[in-house]
């Protein structure tokens, strides 16, 4: 195979902005994750005296940082980034070009990987046009494509020997229908050798979607309404749960094909389960469980009062948020272990 080759799933073609359409602005609720490089061009480059101050008031440190995650973008009081005009528009890029703004506001939610050697691409599932696409396949399959001209890496890694057959490995047994969708998650902790897996209570995974909400106001509204329908007070919130999830069901019957397709799209993006540096591949299998179990607990309690399309891709986005662009993976081994 050609290195020049992409590796993407099948929908990465079909994928276009919905731009005006789009409920909910991918610069907005989210701390925006910039590289090195395009934070000290932004600080020093040539702009309005306005711009300047919206630029040198905008950026936050990461838990970690890296050249790839250097800076943050933090939203302003609003939830919205701080280069938000009020007409709606990027301020960076109505003033300075399109070429001004970070790579990742140019090329989002498309991501670009080399991994020892080889070419990938994907979209991410915090994005809501990603969301319908996945909801609209019927199972992820993956093919080569050649990119345009001026396309490149945005990130580029070297990981161990045997890595693309470990995650491969993964990838195939999320996709296996003959096992439950919970039994495939634990197939793959077995696969990673993780011995510590175990199912967590409502009230565990409730406390832990609390401590999640430091690092994600995008999840705020949807943890809030999750946390009021089965924290204390409300009866047997357990019996609660799995009536509300009966119904979830009915309502979304190929939901068990939906969070497969979420879920292996994440494992691609995320180069599970070399997702963080942190922590071993094998410790991973912690956030692939605690993601399946927040997509089914909050999901459940958004969509319980009002079951539409709408709700449900807005929570699945918002929950990837956390999943995708914080330190998820860490997060949870570091709760669960």
């Amino acid at each position: 195979m050609k290195k020049d080759n992409w590796l993407v799933p099948e929908y990465f073609s079909s994928f276009s902005c919905k731009c005006g359409e789009c409920r909910n602005a991918c610069c907005k609720g989210w701390k925006i994750a910039i590289r090195e490089e395009d934070y000290y061009r932004l600080i020093g480059m040539e702009c309005s005296k306005a711009l300047h101050e919206k630029i040198e008031s905008a950026f936050g440190d990461p838990e970690v940082a890296t050249r790839q995650r250097y800076k943050l973008i933090e939203p302003d009081w609003r939830g919205q980034c701080r280069m938000l005009g009020e007409d709606g528009l990027c301020m960076l890029q109505k003033e300075c070009g399109e070429a001004a703004i970070p790579e990742i506001c140019r090329v989002y939610p498309r991501s670009y990987r080399e991994t020892n050697g080889y070419l990938s691409a994907v979209c991410s599932t915090s994005c809501e046009k990603t969301v319908e696409l996945l909801m609209d396949t019927e199972q992820i399959r993956f093919k080569y494509i050649t990119m345009k001209n001026g396309i490149h890496p945005e990130i580029t890694e070297t990981l161990p020997i045997g890595s693309e057959e470990t995650a491969k490995g993964c990838t195939d047994i999320l996709l296996n229908r003959s096992k439950s969708l919970t039994e495939r998650i634990f197939s793959v902790g077995s696969l990673l050798k993780c011995g510590g897996l175990k199912q967590v209570t409502l009230n565990r995974l409730l406390n832990i979607i609390k401590e999640l909400l430091e690092t994600s106001d995008s999840l705020a509204e949807y943890a809030a309404e999750t946390i009021n329908r089965y924290g204390e007070g409300n009866g047997d919130a357990e019996k609660l749960y799995q009536s509300d999830f009966e119904l979830f069901t009915e309502h979304y019957p190929k939901w068990s094909i939906y969070f497969e397709n979420f879920m292996v799209n994440n494992v691609f993006y995320a180069a599970f389960p070399y997702c963080d540096e942190r922590i071993r591949p094998e410790d991973a299998a912690y956030g692939l469980y605690l993601e399946y179990e927040i997509l089914k607990l909050i999901c459940t309690a958004y969509t319980v009062k009002d079951a539409s399309d709408a709700r449900f891709t807005d929570a699945v986005a918002a929950i990837y948020h956390l999943v995708e662009h914080t330190s998820f993976y860490y997060n949870a081994y570091m709760l669960l272990k």
